[in-house]
């Protein structure tokens, strides 16, 4: 737990940072380019590969109305949503920084139309190489060098997993906080090497809580159950869609309690932890992907609450 208190600190801060190179009015002025002024907030100018990063966007300060907002990073666009803490026309982008990002200078590009015509603005940032470790596990040799009829369900499940991500609810599902799925040690963080029986395989694309079986997991938010089955890599498996292209997955688990389909709240249990899958013991995995990719479940928790009102 300590490292992840290390690292979200210097990710994530509590107070916006208001970009001192956005042009005041006199120089937007000057540049012919009416509509730059402060109103766009990034959560950090440093962002480790695996974070997420959070972009505020107050539209009253580009020269309202404002229409048609784009946010693209490195040539992929991103949407933007109605702000849930906020007066009524600002909005908010989340923007995953994938696991294996080069390091260095990188930048958002934020466009919009108002009546001026066409805008857009650059926000600069760094991407970070992150600290991560590596994890010795042993497991069932199965599950490392699989035979060609599990190669093949695990494609599979694959595939319809990646489908789920592509198809996930605009319409935010969320309220207020994001929680954890139970109260543990962190015994494994996200984006450590996973070297299973001495083979380097993955990434650790979430965080491993310890756990006996069969102690009971919990919803991070509300949301909508997409996936609740058995899966070859995960076990037993629960994924939920969030909305706004958020999306927590829950796996090894002993029992599950849902099924795919339901509405379910946040807190609301959703199985019982337990070691199915390529595990080499009894605990929870638990990850989160934005907009289809892996970012650190911790962070996303900071980041999240940082958009938010008190209480929000």
């Amino acid at each position: 737990m300590k490292f992840f208190l290390k690292t979200s600190t210097r990710l994530v801060v509590t107070v916006l940072i208001f970009f001192c190179c956005l042009p005041t009015p006199d120089s937007a002025a000057q540049t012919g380019q009416p509509g730059y002024m402060a109103g766009i907030a990034l959560s950090s100018q440093e962002a480790i590969n695996g974070s997420l990063l959070l972009l505020q966007i107050e539209t009253r300060k580009l020269s309202p109305p404002v229409r048609d907002l784009r946010l693209t990073f490195q040539q992929r666009e991103y949407p933007v949503y109605p702000h849930p803490g906020t007066p009524a026309g600002n909005h908010f982008g989340l923007i995953p920084i994938p696991f294996r990002a080069a390091p260095g200078p990188a930048a958002l590009v934020l466009a919009w139309a108002n009546a001026a015509g066409d805008q857009s603005r650059k926000i600069p940032f760094r991407i970070v190489a992150g600290k991560y470790k590596t994890d010795e596990l042993k497991v069932d040799s199965s599950r490392v060098n699989p035979n060609k009829k599990s190669i093949e369900r695990a494609q599979k499940e694959a595939h319809k997993i990646k489908r789920i991500y592509a198809g996930g609810s605009i319409e935010r599902l969320w309220k207020g906080d994001f929680q954890l799925p139970m109260t543990s040690d962190i015994t494994s963080p996200f984006g450590n090497k996973r070297v299973f029986n001495g083979q380097l395989k993955s990434f650790h694309n979430g965080v491993d809580f310890r756990a006996r079986t069969a102690n009971p997991v919990f919803a991070a938010n509300s949301g909508a159950v997409k996936l609740a089955e058995n899966l070859f890599y995960s076990g037993n498996a629960v994924v939920i869609d969030h909305g706004t292209g958020i999306f927590t997955i829950y796996a090894h688990l002993s029992r599950i309690d849902v099924t795919a389909g339901q509405h379910i709240e946040k807190g609301q249990r959703l199985g019982l932890t337990g070691a199915t899958g390529r595990v080499s013991g009894p605990h929870l995995h638990w990850g989160v992907k934005v907009n289809g990719v892996a970012v650190n479940p911790m962070q996303l928790i900071e980041v999240m609450s940082s958009l938010l009102p008190a209480h929000g």
